[in-house]
């Protein structure tokens, strides 16, 4: 049986978190760094499309807007990675606005603040990436992209499957640690220690 839950974005969003780190790892070793590879996005957007695909098709979230809001974003996603790549004045940060907006309609479409504003987050990242043109600076706006979107990936798990409890065993050496008494002798309240 399949259980929709939001919580069940926590897979697709670590699969974006990989992402970014990726890219931002092939942008500082190829290109000196403003922080985005174009074609190392697309690529990685599309395998990291396929296996949220998998992952979402076997455990659904909550689909509450229509089906065909779904089919459109995910149609408009790949059309705006694969066509902004191609723009040169965005200096390869297209898909990573791109994909920054889809998690923010993804968001509004499960009704859940935490994606709408990861999503925001991730936008205002690449739109910084596209004007600042710093070889550090493109690297560091990958990796704060990456960290909103494992916290959010976190918070989204936990939401899901709940907090770790702690063992409530008890240690043996605290058996014998309470104080004896005798079963024979009747039990004296009033007395003071």
């Amino acid at each position: 049986m399949q259980t929709r839950h939001v919580g069940n974005n926590w897979v697709p969003l670590l699969c974006l978190s990989v992402l970014f780190l990726f890219t931002g790892a092939v942008s500082m070793m190829a290109q000196g760094g403003n922080g985005a590879s174009p074609g190392a996005f697309v690529l990685s957007t599309l395998l990291a499309g396929g296996i949220v695909a998998l992952w979402l098709w076997r455990n659904p979230s909550w689909w509450l807007a229509p089906p065909k809001h779904y089919l459109y974003l995910a149609g408009g996603t790949l059309a705006g990675v694969l066509l902004l790549a191609m723009i040169p004045f965005l200096h390869g940060c297209g898909p990573w606005l791109v994909l920054g907006g889809a998690l923010a309609t993804y968001g509004y479409f499960e009704r859940l603040r935490l994606l709408v504003t990861t999503g925001g987050g991730v936008a205002l990242a690449g739109f910084l990436a596209m004007v600042i043109h710093a070889d550090v600076w493109g690297g560091a706006l990958h990796l704060l992209a990456a960290a909103g979107l494992a916290f959010t990936a976190n918070r989204l798990y936990v939401l899901r499957n709940g907090r770790r409890r702690e063992v409530q065993d008890s240690d043996p050496a605290f058996i014998g640690s309470f104080e004896e008494f005798d079963a024979e002798e009747p039990p004296n309240f009033w007395e003071r220690r």
